[in-house]
């Protein structure tokens, strides 16, 4: 009788252990294979990282039934064609600044291409995932059938053959730029051009430029610009979102419920991560530079800093001109440096 109630126990243990195992397992086992192409080369410092955690970590983190292969900038088609084929879906996802397409969403260049707003990746940070900004560029994107994601936040700063202390500094200085600070920049008295990044230590070197943003300190030091320029130009011109991983929505979509939770949260977490790591790579090579290539940090004045940003919001006020999300996205980040006291 003993016995018998224990083969009862026991296999009422097992069919709940089995009960429980068959919960836990997902219910679609498929293994799903995508391509992305990053618009980085394969021999940038940046592109291993992402390659590393596209092709490894996702892996890992589902079970294999998610696996990603990872392509260098033109390896698939030119990075001009990123934000088309990945729409279309003949690549299912890419890496690519919103910088190319913020003629497509507008609300872009606010996260790509607003200068002399923050002053930390922490403020960025913020303003993206507290305050709704990362959840507009998800809108506007799902209307271009694209998942969006935020890659980091990091700063963009110039490094040069003359210091720059005021604003007077800048007249007539040849500086390689793009974008708003661009504009910026002109609009203070700097001479910009926009050069290809296999050019601009010869153009440096040669004079052909006085200075240069090329992301920031670690950038800079990755092109060597320490070489041949030797003021390091402080505040940051920007701190953004300047680079993004964009996903085809029907790709997503076809993907488990489970499985799309799990890259959604891996997305957000290296969000934070690569910023903060970021960060500390920058810390290091301003450390580097100024230790090793005899670079002098260079502050502007409190009055230049403040005819600076002023400047620059005249372009953010072109930029939220653009359209209806692009006015609100202004209207958030004028509210949150207000709240900063950043500006009055």
């Amino acid at each position: 009788m003993k016995r018998k109630l224990l083969c009862i126990i026991l296999a009422g243990i097992l069919m709940i252990f089995m009960t429980g195992l068959a919960f836990a397992q997902p219910a679609d086992q498929k293994i799903y294979k995508w391509n992305f192409q990053s618009h980085l080369p394969a021999g940038s410092a940046a592109y291993k990282p992402l390659k590393d955690f596209f092709e490894q970590k996702i892996n890992k983190l589902t079970g294999g039934r998610l696996q990603i292969t990872f392509h260098p900038a033109g390896a698939m088609v030119p990075t001009k064609d990123i934000f088309a084929v990945c729409r279309k879906g003949t690549v299912d996802g890419a890496t690519g600044s919103p910088i190319y397409w913020m003629n497509l969403v507008p609300v872009s260049a606010i996260a790509a291409n607003c200068p002399m707003a923050f002053k930390t990746a922490e403020e960025c940070l913020h303003f993206h995932f507290d305050l709704g900004f990362e959840q507009m560029m998800k809108d506007a994107h799902a209307k271009h059938n694209l998942v969006y994601f935020t890659e980091r936040a990091y700063p963009t700063a110039m490094i040069g053959k003359r210091p720059i202390y005021k604003i007077e500094d800048l007249k007539g200085y040849k500086i390689r730029s793009s974008g708003a600070i661009a504009e910026m920049l002109r609009e203070l008295g700097a001479a910009t051009s926009m050069i290809p990044g296999e050019e601009l230590y010869l153009a440096m070197q040669t004079g052909v430029v006085e200075g240069a943003h090329w992301g920031a300190a670690r950038g800079a030091l990755t092109m060597k610009l320490p070489e041949v320029a030797k003021y390091y130009i402080q505040p940051d011109f920007a701190v953004s979102g300047t680079d993004a991983i964009i996903i085809n929505k029907d790709a997503y979509n076809a993907l488990p419920k489970d499985l799309q939770a799990i890259l959604s949260k891996a997305l957000k977490d290296r969000t934070y991560q690569r910023t903060a790591e970021y960060a500390q790579e920058e810390k290091d090579a301003l450390d580097t530079m100024i230790k090793d290539y005899k670079v002098t940090v260079c502050t502007l004045d409190a009055a230049s800093q403040k005819q600076m940003r002023t400047t620059a919001m005249k372009l953010w006020d072109k930029m939220a001109a653009k359209d209806a999300d692009s006015a609100k996205a202004v209207a958030m980040l004028k509210a949150y440096l207000k709240e900063l006291k950043y500006i009055d």
